[in-house]
């Protein structure tokens, strides 16, 4: 049975202007922003305990994804904005939540003014709220909010808004973890089944319906077929129904268009698992977003968001992911994406549409990261340096854990390639290598991930 929690539109009025322009495109952001947290000392994620996680780290994380959005979206961000990871508040009579204090940074920063949509019910029992919700940010009037309750994951946020007095739907998501996981994916399947039937209700009732997915599935755009092996059916393909050619013919049809086709197999990556890129984020449209009625779609306007030294790493290119040590550095573990959309003109013209899918997860490609290796010196050990490739010469010192000393510093070796992982540690202690690795951290201490066998001399 689908359960859902039906809402009156909760608005932060005192950031919202009485009329907002009339606008005819407009833009939808989705992002995972990889746990933004208050500082109330009520966490249930141990890395955000006060004496891991405070104002100087708040502050740094907000100021890094208005950075990012500001670069999405110029100074005034996004109109539609889905994101991922935000703290359900447990204080809200003592503190500000973290939804809070985004909107108040956003709004300082020009950005906005936007209605929120919440991803949890507070007036629910405390014990059943997640730790972290989806939330829903829109320049366009919310006309009404529903969740929908998932099982070991977090609930779905629908928000229908109104854009220019046109009704567009918009499903924020956040699955199940675990993508190579055949049991989790047991519980991605039910989270699918739940949006699943709830699209199909409104569909029945008007199969040119204006709506989007989109969100942090956990799962690949080509979940079924890298996984065919472990998974008999998959959530997002098998049941959700996400597809890979572009609606031409505007027939009524379940399927949903995943916009990771517009763009060629080898530039497909929001996120990197153990040296592998993944497709976590996503964004999935009916048929009715490709007519010329109500909202369509700007054709090949899907981008990947990823910016040198804001929010990717110059090694392969990844994610900065977020860390709390140092007072707080780097932005996400996710590349934000986007696309665009309008409410005139014509109907959305044929696209670049590649529907070939991949039959496993591509590696991340580092031979041009080991190019770029700079040599390692005395001001190398810094959070701007995270994620740089470097060239070092030193000596064994430890085996448990692998250390290696260079230049007065000691630094943890580690690769996630098994060959690489074999050589590295039947290192001997006392042992000089020469490394090339890329500079990271692992439990509060600094480190270098090598990711090649040529990376080791």
């Amino acid at each position: 049975m689908i359960l859902f929690a039906r809402f009156k539109t909760i608005l932060f009025s005192i950031f919202l202007s009485s009329s907002l322009q009339s606008v005819e495109d407009f833009k939808v952001v989705i992002y995972n922003v990889e746990n933004l947290f208050d500082t109330d000392g009520i966490s249930l994620y141990d890395d955000y305990k006060p004496d891991a996680y405070g104002e100087i780290e708040l502050a740094n994380k907000l100021n890094k994804i208005t950075e990012v959005l500001q670069k999405i979206s110029g100074q005034n961000g996004p109109e539609i904005l889905l994101l991922q990871e935000i703290e359900v508040d447990r204080s809200p009579e003592t503190a500000k939540s973290a939804a809070s204090l985004l909107l108040e940074k956003l709004h300082a920063q020009g950005l906005g003014p936007y209605h929120i949509a919440f991803g949890y019910d507070r007036n629910s029992d405390p014990e059943t709220w997640p730790a972290v919700q989806c939330l829903t940010l829109s320049k366009y009037p919310i006309k009404e909010t529903r969740l929908h309750s998932l099982y070991r994951a977090r609930p779905i946020l629908e928000t229908t808004i109104m854009v220019n007095d046109i009704p567009f739907t918009l499903f924020n998501n956040h699955w199940k973890s675990g993508a190579s996981s055949p049991e989790m994916e047991k519980i991605r399947i039910q989270n699918a089944k739940v949006l699943r039937e709830r699209l199909d209700k409104l569909l029945k009732d008007n199969p040119f319906r204006d709506f989007l997915v989109g969100g942090d599935l956990n799962s690949h755009y080509n979940q079924s077929t890298v996984y065919q092996k472990e998974m008999r059916i998959s959530g997002i393909n098998d049941v959700l129904l996400s597809a890979g050619n572009e609606p031409t013919d505007l027939l009524p049809d379940s399927k949903l268009y995943n916009l990771w086709h517009e763009l060629p197999a080898e530039q497909r990556g929001s996120d990197a698992w153990k040296g592998k890129w993944g497709t976590l984020m996503h964004i999935l449209l009916p048929v009715g977003l490709f007519d010329d009625r109500g909202v369509r779609y700007v054709g090949d306007s899907f981008q990947v968001a990823k910016f040198n030294l804001l929010n990717m790493m110059p090694a392969g290119q990844l994610p900065f992911k977020w860390s709390n040590d140092l007072n707080g550095f780097g932005a996400s573990d996710h590349f934000p994406v986007s696309a665009e959309f309008r409410i005139s003109g014509p109907k959305t013209k044929r696209g670049k549409n590649d529907s070939f899918i991949e039959k496993q997860s591509r590696q991340v490609d580092y031979q041009k990261a080991s190019s770029l290796a700079r040599s390692w010196n005395s001001k190398s050990l810094s959070p701007e340096n995270y994620g740089s490739v470097f060239r070092v010469k030193g000596r064994i010192t430890e085996t448990r854990p692998l250390t290696l000393e260079v230049g007065g510093h000691r630094l943890g070796l580690y690769s996630f390639q098994k060959e690489v992982q074999k050589e590295l540690f039947s290192m001997k202690r006392g042992s000089r290598v020469s490394i090339i690795g890329h500079l990271s951290r692992y439990r509060g201490q600094w480190q270098l991930i090598v990711e090649d066998r040529n990376w080791i001399n």
